[in-house]
């Protein structure tokens, strides 16, 4: 009988491939269990992958568009807010006017300005409110500061309306001719005044030059692929304008050294301009409302879009996590089997038997 011998080393051998092809399925089989998903897709699926891959770029596509839907809802939430506020500004102006009730009383007239100018400080505020880094009301020139300050030293609003009484009447408002201003009839009378020198300026081109850097156009989002929506409103906007022009009215007139009834025709003035911008800010408050609504539903839609790609796609390249977990404990078996195995080879020696 022939007999071959077998060297040790050739076992070791033998055992060191054992253990490296274990270890390469374990890896993947470790990979499999913490993802859930096959490690190698493309060996897994073979002519799937392509469906696999269509699924994974639409589910991107969702989770973008609903994160831009995020971005878009605060934006509008931010927007309407604001604007709330800018409508409680307005309610605290033309509560200060219906309270003067034609009073002449200096301190009644001091009282009132203090308030309007606050409302118009607040209303200037929330116009330049931004979010992150953004200007709200700045149209599409989201960098740039809508509104400048009326009550700013150097206003280039206050030197227009200053120059404007002045070029109108030929004298300014601390002049003690201000008691011979009639209320109306002929130039120059206040009734004149208000309409064919202060109305301009609050309307296009003397408004952007003087208060406003905002665009007509506001900002809008894609919320899904068919609807469009605005995010915010513009400085431009009716009801800014008419509150601008409200307060200055106020605060620039009321207090002047004029005769009742031409304080009257700047009350109603002030009051019927207010009530306008009161409607107008509401207006754009409730146009805001209605696109954070579709923003809300669009994004539900997106959600539900989104479970059912991602449901399709786990069913297609998830693995079993129960067969890949029992096949994780095998594989560490063998290799702790292996492992023993080859260091107990490796303590074959034939000086042990001499």
């Amino acid at each position: 009988m022939k007999t071959s011998n077998v060297s040790n080393l050739s076992i070791q051998n033998a055992m060191r491939l054992t253990i490296l092809q274990a270890q390469n399925e374990l890896l993947t089989a470790q990979t499999e269990v913490t993802t859930g998903k096959y490690a190698d897709i493309g060996v897994s699926l073979g002519s799937k992958t392509a469906i696999s891959l269509d699924l994974t770029r639409d589910v991107m596509r969702l989770k973008s568009q609903i994160d831009t839907n995020s971005i878009a809802d605060q934006r509008l939430e931010s927007s309407e807010e604001s604007m709330k506020q800018m409508a409680d500004s307005a309610q605290k102006m033309m509560d200060a006017l219906l309270a003067l009730s034609g009073s002449q009383d200096a301190n009644s007239l001091s009282v009132a300005k203090k308030s309007i100018s606050d409302a118009l400080a607040g209303f200037t505020d929330k116009a330049n409110t931004s979010v992150n880094g953004e200007y709200l009301f700045s149209g599409i020139n989201t960098d740039v500061k809508p509104l400048d300050d009326y009550l700013a030293a150097g206003s280039p609003a206050k030197a227009a309306f200053n120059a404007a009484f002045l070029g109108y009447f030929g004298f300014n408002q601390s002049s003690p001719q201000t008691a011979n201003i009639v209320a109306s009839g002929a130039a120059p009378s206040m009734d004149d005044f208000l309409t064919t020198a202060v109305e301009p300026m609050f309307a296009d081109p003397a408004w952007g030059t003087n208060w406003s850097k905002a665009t007509d156009e506001v900002m809008t989002s894609r919320i899904s692929q068919t609807e469009v929506v605005n995010t915010s409103s513009s400085a431009n906007s009716a009801g800014m304008r008419n509150f601008a022009m409200a307060a200055v009215i106020s605060i620039e007139l009321l207090g002047m050294n004029i005769k009742e009834d031409v304080r009257k025709v700047v009350s109603d003035k002030a009051i019927a301009t207010t009530g306008v911008a009161t409607s107008g800010i509401n207006a754009e408050r409730s146009n805001l409302g209605l696109s954070q609504n579709r923003v809300t539903k669009a994004t539900e839609s997106l959600n539900i879009q989104q479970d059912i790609m991602e449901n399709n796609l786990s069913s297609l390249v998830g693995v079993d996590a129960y067969e890949a977990s029992t096949r994780v404990n095998n594989l560490l078996a063998l290799m702790e089997a292996s492992y023993t195995l080859t260091a107990k080879i490796q303590q074959l020696s034939l000086v042990n038997y001499l």
